[in-house]
């Protein structure tokens, strides 16, 4: 089995004049070049006094660092922890002290946050900071450091499949963040996962839309391991389009959140978007409209992810093949219908559902999503009881709420702490926002549970309006209420309809419902329902 470490050591002998990766236009590096930088840097962890199993952290926003700073970390057994460059001060010093790390690599935008956690004693843990970017008032600079070394290949300890290669810390917006361990054998598998779910080539071309301090970092992996080359930026619809033009990207995933933004963009400022065979999704789930639009006017295949940081990203995807079955003219109700699910479990996966006492159900039965396979994780850092808990019985169980069809296509009918009890039914957001959806008013929705002294819960919506929605708020208003009547039960119809300008999100494009409820419940106790596990879709 290929270790993470090994790939820009191969590529660069395979390849050493293809460029590897990319950033925003701005600089590259071809394979022999990132593999260089990648052996001076591991040389320089050696020299600070890193061994395997030490953490290094990262905090920096999408640049050619962070990549070096993982195949660097890769290659002699250090574990690499990037940081939510999102994070308050709090949350940093927490994954830093968390981690145990001993190296910190940071860039000039967050120099001033650590320098001033230094002068508070909040680094203690961390006995060296290595700043990038002029300027960054650090003692020891990362440029200066790699220059002074040999790019010949570090010295190397023995390095098993399944140790730890990097902690990936979760978004922390419901307590504070956990730190999910990816070992080289998870990374391997999701880059074979990923490359039959994308049907990836060498010659591929891929821009990275998400934050590499993600588990997104996987997804990019995939396409370095098979030595292609790779865009990185932080995401704007504009320069993202742009970067498409021209460095001829043939595959990108924006998640689901991002992909109605770039429709608007490309439909105000069309660029040439032809290079582009393969789109993807995931982070939440689409409407099958939005991919039809998208699909019709790119003239591009789409596939559709479904998983978590815990699974190295994801565990079954909805093929292209299935999205042109799903769009076509001739699609059946069948095919129609499974462009809403998640695809089936991915090849070395398993999924099932069970109810809440973990017992298995059968195919249209709603409960727990649980998989299990070789990319998941091994276990949560620092926390032994919390790992046990979610890998109970051997299962990842996902906290995700949904069914498996009689063809094991996965549904997920919500977020086990997204669903709504109202009057002791049970309401599942993502219904009803695919009901809002489906109205041109509507660019973005979110649908929460907020106190209602009668009912329990009441359902509330939140909308960011489309450009082209015309009349007043009352107005609009008025016609997604009636278009939800016409689609759902009265007690699934939202009470409310909140126009906001933007909704909030993580670093990953991902909707924060969480912040959506606290201006409504604070600290008061959540009254919510029975379980769903064992009732019967429909």
């Amino acid at each position: 089995m290929i270790r993470t470490g090994d790939i820009p050591t191969l590529n660069a002998t395979k390849y050493p004049g293809k460029l590897a990766v990319s950033r925003e236009g701005i600089e590259s590096r071809t394979w022999r070049q990132l593999n260089d930088r990648v052996n001076q840097l591991a040389r320089v962890l050696l020299e600070h006094g890193a061994v395997k199993g030490d953490k290094v952290m990262l905090l920096a926003r999408n640049r050619i660092e962070c990549v070096e700073a993982f195949f660097a970390c890769a290659k002699i057994g250090v574990v690499y922890s990037p940081i939510n460059w999102r994070f308050a001060p709090v949350e940093v010093e927490y994954v830093l002290g968390d981690s145990g790390c001993s190296i910190l690599l940071c860039d000039l935008q967050y120099a001033e946050t650590i320098r001033t956690m230094q002068q508070q004693g909040k680094t203690a843990g961390v006995q060296t900071v290595i700043g990038f970017g002029a300027g960054h008032g650090f003692g020891q600079d990362y440029e200066t450091l790699l220059a002074g070394q040999s790019t010949a290949e570090p010295p190397t300890p023995e390095i098993d499949d399944d140790d730890v290669c990097w902690i990936c810390y979760t978004g922390g917006t419901t307590g504070m963040s956990k730190g999910v361990m990816l070992t080289h054998r998870n990374n391997f598998v999701q880059c074979v996962h990923l490359g039959i779910a994308d049907e990836a080539r060498h010659e591929d071309v891929y821009l990275v839309t998400g934050a590499l301090f993600h588990v997104v970092l996987n997804m990019a992996l995939a396409y370095w391991f098979l030595g292609c080359h790779v865009v990185i930026m932080d995401f704007t619809p504009a320069l993202c389009l742009d970067l498409v033009e021209h460095h001829r990207v043939t595959k990108t995933v924006p998640v689901a959140t991002m992909l109605n933004l770039l429709m608007a963009e490309q439909r105000e400022h069309p660029r040439d978007l032809s290079s582009l065979v393969l789109c993807g999704t995931g982070g939440a789930p689409i409407n099958p409209e939005v991919v039809r639009r998208a699909s019709a006017e790119w003239q591009c295949d789409f596939v559709q992810y479904f998983g978590q940081t815990e699974a190295a990203h994801h565990f079954t995807y909805l093929s292209t093949e299935d999205y042109r079955r799903g769009l076509s003219v001739t699609a059946t109700e069948v095919d129609q219908r499974r462009l809403s699910s998640g695809g089936r479990a991915q090849h070395c996966d398993v999924m099932r559902i069970v109810d809440e006492h973990d017992n298995a159900l059968p195919p249209g039965a709603v409960g727990e999503i649980c998989a299990r396979g070789p990319n998941v994780m091994a276990g949560y850092w620092n926390k032994p009881e919390l790992t046990a808990e979610t890998l109970r019985g051997g299962w990842l169980h996902t906290g995700d709420i949904g069914y498996l069809d009689e063809d094991g296509y996965v549904y997920v009918v919500d977020r086990k702490k997204d669903m709504i009890v109202s009057g002791g039914e049970n309401v599942y957001s993502s219904e009803v926002e695919a009901v809002l959806y489906r109205m041109a008013d509507v660019l973005e929705c979110a649908v929460i549970g907020v106190p209602d002294d009668r009912w329990g819960e009441a359902v509330q919506a939140f909308v960011v309006k489309a450009r082209e929605a015309s009349g007043s708020d009352d107005e609009i208003r008025a016609r997604v209420l009636t278009a939800a009547r016409e689609y759902l039960a009265a007690y699934k119809v939202p009470k409310d309809v909140s126009f906001v300008e933007a909704l909030p999100k993580s670093a990953t494009g991902k909707i924060q419902k969480a912040v959506l409820r606290d201006q409504y419940w604070g600290d008061r106790e959540r009254r919510v329902g029975a379980s769903a596990g064992g009732l019967t879709a429909s």
